[in-house]
């Protein structure tokens, strides 16, 4: 195990033992309704940070091989040269109000969601949960052909109702007073699909801190929740802590060289993360009202967590996709909130089951070929999700297979869509 490893494997037994996982009880909850939404960010507003772009003095590149250490200086000018001379963040604005965005107060905050419902006599209402560092908007290409499958060769009988919400302090959805786990964003998730939007049941997706929340969903709320689909293994069973190197009694030998891989994760891909959960705050403080630092921090992991593997980093992206997915933080000033989910990861285990605890719910899983978080091998899913009805290794798309294969991603949707019905009718 490495050095990072080890102190960040010692942080997640610290919260482990300091406060098990907390029991979805029946709250009061105060629920508004929702009201429709258009964005309109002000012009002063994108005036000023493109502003901000224009006036940056870049580092000298100094002949380092590039990303090695982090973002290229030269990359990076280049991108702020597009930023600051040819982008207009308008068009990623309207792509955004070409779908019903809401706004609805849940326990005193504004959520900001986008629904769009499906062709049909009866789509499946699904959640789709974003993670760090993307947004609702990074979803864009996918919308429309998950709602309105005949529109590109497909049927409508397929459609779903397609929500996708703004995590709380991201983008539109105004941030908690204080920082908030994952697992209780879950259960504002939860109040909007079931009474504001009137759904009685529903299926929960999402990867990276949207995977969390998707199947903590279906764990508290398993009569409401048909059956959730991540791209992320989380939460794990209890035997087997994120970087402990521990697969948990009579694992294969593919488990045992999944942990021991995972535990042995290179320093520079995860040193992010105990900024994030440590020292987030200094990390928000020095990055605030920065627009090109919070790129910068940002577009590096889009570089490394992207698979490369069939096409180059400048190919599976356009400089314009990359700036509309960090101006949806800086334009609505999210960089510090979206920090606070990790901030709560030191204190509230969210990452493994209780002991002895498994998820029934029909579950699916996707092992996209992530070049920094690798899923796990089907056997060791099936220790924590019982009901594994979908998992499937595709051959491309990283950690952001909604933007990087968006085509690949409705399929693969569609094809745990199509499991979960044969499932339902067998058990009936």
């Amino acid at each position: 195990m490495t050095r990072l490893s080890s102190v960040l494997a010692s942080l997640a037994t610290t919260a482990t033992l300091a406060l098990a996982p907390a029991a979805a009880t029946a709250q009061d909850t105060t629920v508004g309704t929702a009201e429709p939404f258009t964005i309109a960010i002000p012009q002063e507003r994108l005036d000023r940070i493109l502003g901000q772009v224009r006036d940056q003095e870049y580092l000298p590149d100094a002949g380092l091989e590039p990303w090695r250490w982090g973002v290229p200086q030269a990359w990076l000018a280049e991108m702020g040269a597009i930023w600051a001379e040819e982008y207009d963040w308008r068009a990623a604005e309207a792509r955004l109000n070409a779908f019903d965005n809401f706004l609805v107060e849940i326990d005193g905050k504004q959520l900001h969601f986008i629904h769009e419902r499906g062709s049909g006599e009866s789509p499946t209402p699904i959640l789709l949960l974003h993670g760090w560092p993307y947004s609702v908007y990074s979803f864009i290409d996918v919308i429309e052909p998950l709602a309105h499958p005949e529109r590109f060769g497909g049927e409508a009988e397929d459609a779903f109702d397609v929500v996708v919400v703004s995590i709380p302090g991201v983008g539109f959805s105004e941030a908690p007073d204080a920082p908030e786990s994952l697992r209780a964003s879950g259960r504002r998730y939860h109040t909007l699909m079931t009474e504001v939007l009137g759904y009685d049941r529903y299926i929960t997706h999402g990867g990276d801190q949207g995977a969390l929340s998707a199947a903590w969903m279906a764990y508290d709320f398993p009569d409401a929740v048909l059956g959730h689909h991540t791209h992320m293994h989380y939460p794990r069973h209890a035997s087997s802590p994120w970087l402990s190197g521990q697969a948990g009694p009579d694992a294969t030998q593919a488990e045992q060289d999944w942990v021991a891989a995972e535990a042995a994760s290179p320093f520079g891909q995860l040193a992010y993360i105990l900024t994030h959960v440590a020292r987030g705050e200094t990390l928000a403080a020095a990055l605030a009202d920065n627009p090109v630092g919070q790129a910068a921090w940002i577009w590096e992991k889009w570089y490394y967590w992207t698979d490369k593997n069939s096409a180059s980093f400048d190919e599976v992206y356009t400089p314009q996709r990359l700036i509309d997915e960090v101006m949806y933080y800086i334009v609505t000033d999210s960089f510090r909130s979206s920090m606070w989910p990790y901030l709560m990861l030191a204190e509230e285990n969210v990452a493994t089951l209780p002991e002895g605890e498994v998820i029934d719910n029909p579950a699916g899983i996707t092992a996209w070929p992530d070049p920094v978080f690798p899923l796990p091998p089907r056997e060791y899913v099936e220790r924590s999700r019982t009901n594994l009805i979908h998992y499937t290794t595709p051959e491309r798309g990283g950690h952001f297979p909604m933007v990087e294969v968006p085509e690949l991603y409705v399929t693969d949707l569609r094809q745990f869509h199509d499991a979960l019905r044969a499932h339902l009718a067998s058990t009936d």
